[in-house]
């Protein structure tokens, strides 16, 4: 073959590659332009949902502070790829108690039924808020009723305030306990000839372990299990009281749940039955045939699901330029890291711009105090200050500053909390782990196993640091000594802000974690309540008796949320299939991603691992 034959056959397939290429980039462009245009119509299409009837509660996936996409995302998601169980989708905590509330007093809305096979789960305090108004919707004297096939714990536990629980004849409800694990890399670590260097305080810093154990540590063992005791035992006394049935019936021992279960010949759905977990046993199809019988005399009402009700106009995010004065709620969730907030990451970037419009904007929009929402494990130290800082800054404004404690605040969520007026916990919020660590890895001898060798000259111990090159001494003392720094400052913030003395402070820090119940015992919040306990408080700090919510959202350009958005739609991979179907995969996927995460500039961290991982 001739050299000139063999450019031809190379050219073409590189016009080959080119063709297909350009074909793909248009064939997205085509799915773009009509997925704008199915938005549109549906945007401007009349409302078909019906004006009354039974609101169904079916959620998918799982409840969180703030949410990423927007509910007609997913709307649209689903007519353009059909009806699909998303179990990774997002759910607004306060956008579903808001709908709740609305239909309480909507007297087009006559009863509930929670139907939450799809419903992966939320932390226990979101669980106890939602919980709160659907007591208020059947304070209402409008009746809940609840059916499932197999219910988790998070499931059950709304459930439990339903005014009857049916369960289908092969389903079961899996009340076992709450359980705290962790994945350990030591040996990983070392058979990757990774060398990590670890520096910390605080005896019970357990978020550190994975890294330089392969198990947890008799202190974290002892710390985990007491707070975890402590959260297993509110949620038993929740569904006991909502059940009206002691909390030994409804979950005994685990040898006695194993002898009544034989008793009844392993049936797990008549175990529940005859324990008072559920009220009766029935198919999908009688449920749905006698749901309302008793209640309305058989009148036939169609369902609306949750996602199809509507926020009237006044219980929406409202217009800036009202002047009704606000109360300005701001989002900490996730991870504290730099930069945009994220899945999972809270962008100190980001939020510190939104405190600052806040600031600047006080006297236009009216803003008369603000609400920080913090649900965090912590991250950087060097984020959290600099949220901590931008909200100490309100205070030269006279503007109030009260932090609602979610499921978790922990580490560095507690440390921006420390620049409020006024904190206030969930009896179930993970606080605490007042600490500090930090964190480098070299890879020198990973290198030199493969033959790659890091050699060089410098004016100082100090300047001798690269990640393929053990830490010189120096450079070990000097990253401890700031670690050592970093606590005494963490302390010295928190005894300053709750009145304390530093010893005081460092007897319930070195890490140690504590239940919301305990930190207000220990001093470290002020009082024990939800996120609207902490709205009444504001209020009452600024004097107000009549406002407006401003829930404050990321500053976003149309392109960033129409392109966010249409990846939100996009068929998912075959590893995003993975990761929303096992659990384990998915804790897996999360853990890896731990080291994004470790960006500090000074390589200090105030984050508590092992309190993100109850199930």
């Amino acid at each position: 073959m001739s050299f000139l034959s063999v450019i031809k056959s190379i050219w073409k397939v590189v016009n080959f590659i080119r063709e297909v290429f350009l074909n793909l980039v248009f064939l997205i462009i085509l799915i773009l332009i009509f997925s704008g245009i199915a938005l549109i119509k549906e945007i401007q299409k009349e409302d078909t949902t019906p004006k009354h009837g039974t609101l169904v509660l079916d959620l998918e996936g799982i409840i969180v502070d703030s949410t990423l996409y927007n509910d007609n995302i997913y709307a649209l998601q689903n007519k353009i790829y059909g009806k699909k169980v998303n179990l990774a989708r997002e759910n607004s905590l306060f956008e579903l108690t808001q709908k709740i509330d609305q239909a309480a007093a909507d007297p087009n809305i006559k009863n509930m039924a929670l139907k939450l096979d799809h419903f992966v789960g939320a932390d226990l305090s979101s669980l106890q808020y939602v919980g709160k108004y659907l007591a208020k919707f059947k304070a209402n004297k409008k009746p809940i009723y609840a059916i499932g096939t197999n219910f988790n714990q998070s499931q059950y536990y709304l459930a439990s305030y339903a005014d009857k629980i049916a369960l289908t004849p092969q389903g079961a409800v899996n009340l076992y306990g709450f359980a705290a694990n962790n994945l350990y890399y030591k040996t990983l670590l070392d058979n990757l000839k990774i060398n990590t260097h670890v520096f910390r305080v605080g005896t019970y810093k357990s978020a550190i372990e994975p890294f330089i154990r392969d198990d947890m540590s008799e202190e974290a063992k002892s710390n985990t299990t007491h707070w975890l005791t402590l959260m297993w035992n509110n949620y038993l006394n929740d569904i006991s009281k909502e059940r009206k049935k002691a909390t030994t019936q409804l979950v005994p021992p685990s040898n006695i749940m194993l002898s009544e279960l034989k008793a009844v010949n392993g049936s797990m759905s008549q175990y529940a039955l005859s324990n008072g977990l559920v009220d009766v046993v029935t198919s999908n199809y009688e449920f749905e045939k006698n749901f309302f019988e008793s209640v309305i005399q058989k009148e036939d009402l169609p369902e609306i699901s949750i996602y199809d009700y509507k926020l009237k106009a006044e219980n929406k995010p409202i217009n800036k330029n009202i002047t009704k004065p606000l109360i300005s709620v701001v989002f900490v969730n996730g991870a504290i890291a730099e930069g945009e907030n994220n899945s999972n990451i809270a962008g100190s970037q980001e939020i510190v711009t939104q405190l600052k419009n806040i600031r600047e904007n006080i006297n236009t929009q009216n803003i008369q105090a603000v609400v920080l929402r913090v649900n965090s494990p912590g991250g950087s130290v060097d984020a959290s200050e600099a949220i901590r800082s931008e909200l100490e800054s309100l205070r030269d404004y006279q503007v109030p500053v009260v932090v609602s404690m979610g499921g978790m605040a922990a580490s560095g969520g507690y440390w921006i909390s420390t620049a409020a007026d006024y904190i206030v916990a969930s009896p179930n919020t993970i606080t605490g782990s007042i600490g500090i660590f930090g964190i480098i890895p070299t890879f020198e001898n990973s290198l030199s196993y493969i033959g790659v060798h890091s050699d060089g000259v410098s004016t100082s111990p100090l300047a001798n640091n690269n990640f393929a090159k053990n830490l010189p001494d120096e450079m070990k003392q000097l990253i401890q000594m700031n670690i050592d720094n970093g606590y005494s400052t963490f302390i010295s913030l928190v005894a300053k802000a709750r009145n304390m003395t530093i010893e005081q402070v460092d007897k319930i820090g070195q890490g140690q974690v504590w239940l919301g119940a305990e930190a207000y015992r220990n001093g470290l919040v002020d009082k024990l309540g939800d996120f609207d306990d902490a709205i009444e408080m504001a209020a009452s700090l600024a004097n107000l008796t009549d406002y407006r919510i401003d829930w404050q959202k990321p500053e976003t350009n149309w392109f960033n949320a129409f392109y966010s958005d249409m990846i939100a739609m996009l068929p998912k991979s075959t590893a995003e299939v993975l990761f929303e179907k096992l659990p384990s995969v998915k804790q897996i996927q999360q853990k890896a991603s731990l080291w994004d995460k470790f960006s500090d500039k000074q390589n200090r961290y105030i984050y508590c691992l092992n309190c993100a991982d109850v199930h």
